[in-house]
């Protein structure tokens, strides 16, 4: 199957030089990324390019994609009553069919606002990495890892048998990069953790860090530790481990970040609405460590919208900082895109020759997008996640002309909606008064 982009008419490819290419075209051929230039070719589909800025596909380096069935359910509360009274006695009840109707709409929320590849940690992975097959989407999927168990399995011991199931079902899968998720310092003890990080290989970790002023406190009175150093002690960080939030770390422990070539994953949205705090972004990474970002779930942010996030990243430090050239448009792009990729063992994060083709194309035919004096800026500070019209993962077109082509839309949503109300029937959780 051969896709031509036919005369686009900005093509921000991310390379080394971080080039912008006027009205290119881009030749895709057998998932690959064959050329780009003039191209006097024909193609099995042409898609026609002008008005279209093409970018690397969005890559969201953390979320919980099933807790889209619980959008909306939970909102401005405290952390503590938001888990207690809403969010675990809802998860408690989560089977299979649940995660998969939940999987299904956080997936296509991700193809419609223009993200590629998504990092996961959730229950019932398995059921999550087939839903991503079925829709030809990169999952970094972790099974994930709880002492006390999880909807899906009653221990430690029971979660780590699933993970390392997990984990060697779909090592050898193309679009899927199994990962094992023991979910924090504080519900994982330091001996599970050196478990986990003695078994890894050539899989990844993901591991929620310092995400409340709360968690460090709980932390250092039970282990005589901060949450970064625990860790670095028990082996769990690496250049394959993922960092999720990091809002609250040492000034100690960012050199231990660095040093281990772990990558962190900033949730803006997520730590804002929760009231968790604004992790010392600019900080860590003038220190030298890799940053990403990341949504979080549906239930604490409330969107999977990858330029949400850019925008609030970029806007929240210079405000934090007093210093408006912190966090520069480029370099939010980066983290959304070529920094993440290097994590990972595919060549995606950048639109070049002999690169897998993921690539979104967004229509510049909106207001917003004019005058288009800067095209990274407008990708940073003017774009919606609505501009997004075609998405291509490995080269198959997954969403066109604004439609996702490969299942219904409507039968995505109806499932989620009936998923939703029967976790609530049965958890006896009150929705919203606005929907009585």
């Amino acid at each position: 199957m051969e896709i031509l982009l036919r005369g686009v008419s900005y093509l921000v490819t991310q390379d080394g030089e971080r080039r912008i290419l006027k009205d290119k075209d881009v030749l895709i051929k057998e998932g690959i990324i064959e050329d780009i230039g003039s191209l006097p070719v024909s193609a099995d589909e042409v898609i026609d390019g002008k008005g279209f800025v093409a970018i690397p596909g969005l890559i969201n380096t953390h979320t919980h994609l099933p807790m889209t069935l619980l959008r909306g359910i939970a909102d401005d509360m405290p952390l503590q009553a938001w888990l207690s009274e809403k969010i675990w006695p809802i998860e408690s009840n989560l089977r299979p069919h649940h995660i998969r109707a939940g999987t299904e709409l956080g997936i296509l929320e991700a193809l419609r606002t223009g993200t590629t590849t998504l990092f996961d940690m959730y229950f019932f992975e398995d059921v999550i990495a087939e839903v991503f097959k079925e829709f030809g989407l990169r999952g970094v999927l972790a099974s994930a890892i709880i002492d006390f168990g999880t909807p899906e399995c009653r221990s430690f011991e029971e979660c780590l048998k699933i993970a390392d199931s997990f984990v060697k079902r779909w090592s050898d899968d193309p679009l899927i990069f199994p990962c094992y998720g023991p979910h924090a310092p504080y519900t994982v003890s330091p001996s599970n953790l050196k478990e986990v990080a003695s078994r890894t290989g050539e899989s990844g970790i993901q591991i929620h860090v310092s995400e409340t002023e709360g968690e460090v406190r709980e932390v250092e009175e039970k282990y005589g530790k901060t949450p970064v150093k625990l860790i670095s002690d028990c082996g769990i960080l690496s250049e394959k481990t993922v960092l999720a939030h990091l809002v609250w770390p040492k000034d100690d422990e960012i050199p231990l970040i660095v040093e281990s070539g772990s990558l962190v994953s900033h949730n803006p949205v997520s730590n804002l609405k929760l009231s968790s705090g604004i992790a010392p972004i600019p900080e860590i990474i003038e220190a030298g460590a890799k940053v990403s970002l990341g949504t979080d779930g549906a239930a604490s942010n409330n969107t999977l919208d990858m330029f949400e996030t850019m925008k609030t990243a970029a806007l929240i430090h210079k405000a934090r900082r007093g210093d408006p050239t912190v966090m520069p448009a480029q370099l939010v792009l980066d983290m959304a895109t070529v920094i993440p990729a290097s994590y990972l063992p595919w060549r995606i994060g950048s639109l070049q020759k002999g690169y897998e083709a993921d690539l979104v194309l967004l229509s510049t035919k909106v207001p917003w997008w004019n005058p288009l004096h800067s095209v990274v800026s407008h990708l940073v500070y003017s774009a919606r996640s609505t501009d997004v019209k075609y998405v291509i993962v490995k080269g198959k077109v997954l969403l066109e002309d604004g439609k996702l082509s490969v299942k219904s839309e409507e039968e995505i949503y109806e499932r989620a909606s009936k998923s939703s109300e029967d976790l609530l029937e049965k958890s006896g959780v009150a929705a919203p008064e606005s929907m009585h």
